[in-house]
């Protein structure tokens, strides 16, 4: 009779959408087998796909295993060596322009939440599909800039695993607003 009363009481509970949490062990590794891109925040891991992004506002995707997330553009930007002030794209552009132009620094991709390279960063550099579900990040690119070298193509696609239709991203340069494919791509190669 025990048995059949926990039988009972768990198919209850979770008809009503109440559930148990188990030892704090086991919560752990649900999280790290449900998915989703572990990046380092500071002292902290957050998973960008169940976790979203909390305060952070760039994060730069050095390999499938190494994520690190900055909670401002400045700091990506020195990490990665980038100074807009010495990036030859914007030597000798008015101020709406530079304003304008996505920042990315040598040897990345950078997609952007917003157009004119604002909003969230996500910074890629090696060369595979990137499912942009995996960082919190799918169907919402809205501009981009691929400062990678000169034979480095990177590509947008609809689907993941760079699947359905695809919009090709060719080295130096940059969109500011994507316009009908905004928020549209879902992965990225780069």
């Amino acid at each position: 009779m025990k048995k059949v009363s926990s039988v009972l009481l768990a198919t209850a509970l979770a008809a009503t959408g109440v559930l148990l949490a188990g030892p704090a062990s086991a919560a752990v590794t649900a999280d790290s087998t449900a998915g989703g891109a572990v990046a380092a925040y500071g002292q902290q891991k957050i998973n960008l796909k169940q976790d979203g992004w909390g305060a952070a506002q760039s994060c730069v995707v050095y390999s499938k295993s190494s994520v690190r997330c900055f909670k401002t553009h400045a700091e990506a930007d020195k990490a990665l060596g980038y100074s807009r002030a010495s990036d030859p794209l914007m030597i000798g552009r008015t101020e709406a322009q530079i304003q304008a132009t996505p920042a990315c620094a040598s040897g990345w991709l950078c997609l952007y939440q917003d157009i004119n390279g604002g909003g969230r960063r996500l910074i890629f550099s090696d060369y595979y599909w990137h499912n942009l579900n995996e960082y919190g990040f799918s169907d919402q690119a809205s501009s981009w800039r691929n400062n990678q070298g000169s034979s480095q193509w990177g590509w947008l696609a609809r689907d993941e695993g760079g699947n359905g239709g695809q919009i090709s991203i060719s080295p130096n340069t940059y969109s500011s607003n994507l316009g009908v494919y905004n928020d549209w791509a879902s992965s990225v190669a780069a």
